[in-house]
């Protein structure tokens, strides 16, 4: 027998039955939530290359703030 097999208890009389299995399921990694990345359409600023912004006043002055004509900078605010 494996050595990671669970033997089953046989049952002698009537009524619900726990039988625990080990789990195969690795434990989710921390990661920081305090970083992200926004793709979308500014008013100005560089194509096609990341820009690492710190604050929504670095944001407006870097990209042009908010648009009507896109949800990125309203995005950036909420953030």
């Amino acid at each position: 027998m494996p050595t990671n097999a669970v033997s089953a208890a046989k049952p002698t009389y009537p009524g619900v039955y726990v039988e625990e299995l080990p789990s195969s399921v690795r434990t989710i990694s921390t990661v920081t939530t305090s970083v992200t990345a926004f793709v979308g359409h500014t008013r100005r600023g560089p194509l096609n290359e990341p820009v690492r912004v710190t604050s929504f006043t670095e944001f407006e002055r870097r990209f042009g703030g908010l648009s009507a004509q896109s949800a990125v900078g309203y995005a950036v605010h909420q953030f």
